[in-house]
């Protein structure tokens, strides 16, 4: 054992490694995401239509909304189909253009490599058609032409996310957004010589989030492809004081522990993002992080790439209004009074999630009530009431939004939301409704 270690203590690791994991967290998560969607080691390899996967450079296209067997990345929506590419910045830059979307919605995120938000451009800026747009590196300046929007990014990987509002309730409307889809061009250097890590690529979450080993191998991987003006000083300094520990068995059980605190302290967080207004949570700050790292953390391990708070809004909730944990060994409503629908230029959509974010596997296949969701019966009163339960209610005339026979926690999506102080109602235990 080296002369430094030896001066390490366990509470000073454990406290460096548990800082290291909320701070490197949100990277290690959007790495995992590009390896999944680009599949390096096998690109060209055939996708499941609900996902928007393809080569590193590449454009790809999801065709149907996303269900329980879309398992990459966390709190997928069922409101919009996506088409996504990764970008490797390092070969050039990309040019981008979009059809013509007359009055759907439909937005284009840019995406850095530590979860954050380049930029959002679509209808709600430019209207039915935005002009082309050109991403590139910062540190490759591009000339603009007068009809470009160009985009400068810090990182060398970045997302290309654009969603495109469905109506599942018209029948033809698929059809439709495939074919605005298959008008999307993507131009730029191609795909890049060289495959990415392979060690990234086999290793699972649990892994990441539980192993300090394992961790610090994905965070240093990912780091490799990030300038170091990116990486604060505290940050590098401690990765390599917590790499130092894992050859001294009692230093890395108290780098394993910090591990555990910091993915504790995340898993929290998600509870408690912004605003607590009867038991959802409101991140009104959206992806303008700045030096919050907690709330990036929580942010990408429960809705990781949302939309900035000016293009949508997404309340979560994991308690009813007694503060219990949300349960489908209960039963629950919600409640929307006449007058008192989600204010939207856009869309709304209330979504359910298992406890870990990925969609709940039911008998009806509905995974969301949404403003769209045909055949929703409204009270005499104007009120829209929603209940969560595992069962099949047997009553006519319920809106049912099944939900896990385990923890699960809603979310409320809010596109365009027009009044950002407007309070989604509470979450009320309800008898079984059969």
């Amino acid at each position: 054992m080296n002369s430094r270690k030896q001066h390490l203590e366990p509470d000073e690791i454990a406290g460096r490694a548990a800082d290291l994991h909320i701070w490197g967290y949100p990277y290690v998560f959007a790495q995992r995401l590009r390896f999944r969607f680009t599949l390096p080691l096998t690109p060209d390899a055939p996708r499941p239509d609900t996902s928007a996967g393809a080569a590193v450079n590449r454009l790809g296209h999801q065709r149907r909304l996303s269900d329980p067997t879309l398992t990459s990345g966390v709190a997928p929506n069922v409101d919009t189909l996506y088409s996504l590419a990764f970008l490797d910045l390092a070969c050039g830059a990309f040019r981008l253009r979009l059809p013509d979307f007359e009055d759907r919605y439909y937005s284009i995120q840019i995406g850095e490599a530590d979860s954050s938000t380049a930029a959002i451009l679509g209808q709600r800026t430019h209207g039915p058609q935005t002009p082309e747009i050109m991403v590139h590196h910062r540190s490759r300046p591009v000339s603009e032409g007068d009809c470009v929007t160009t985009i400068a990014c810090r990182s060398r990987f970045v997302m290309v996310a654009i969603r495109i509002l469905v109506d599942p309730g018209r029948g033809d409307d698929l059809r439709t957004v495939h074919e605005l889809q298959d008008r999307i061009e993507l131009s730029g250097p191609g795909t890049p010589a060289g495959a990415p890590p392979r060690r990234l690529i086999e290793r699972e979450r649990r892994d990441e989030t539980h192993d300090t080993a394992a961790f610090l191998d994905s965070l240093s991987a990912v780091l490799a492809d990030t300038e170091p003006t990116e990486v604060p000083d505290w940050a590098t300094d401690a990765l390599g004081t917590v790499i130092r520990t894992l050859d001294d068995p009692a230093l890395r059980r108290s780098a394993d522990l910090g591990l555990a605190e910091g993915l504790r302290a995340i898993e929290q967080h998600v509870a408690a993002l912004g605003l607590t207004v009867n038991g959802w949570s409101i991140n009104d700050r959206g992806t303008d992080f700045g030096g919050d790292h907690l709330l990036r953390a929580a942010v990408a391990y429960s809705q990781i790439y949302i939309n900035p708070a000016e293009e949508a809004l997404y309340p979560v909730c994991e308690r009813d209004d007694n503060g219990r944990p949300l349960t489908g060994t209960r039963c629950y409503t919600v409640r929307f009074e006449r007058g008192n629908r989600p204010p939207v230029d856009q869309f709304w959509s209330l979504t359910v999630y298992h406890a870990g974010g990925l969609l709940y596997d039911n008998a009806i296949d509905r995974y969301a009530i949404t403003d769209r969701t045909p055949g929703l019966h409204v009270g005499a009163d104007g009120s829209l009431t929603i209940h969560l339960q595992t069962q099949r209610p047997t009553r006519p005339g319920v809106n049912w939004l099944p939900c896990p026979p385990g923890p699960f926690r809603l979310m409320l999506r809010l596109y365009g939301p027009r009044n950002p102080m407007w309070d989604p109602p509470p979450v009320r235990p309800h008898p079984f409704d059969g």
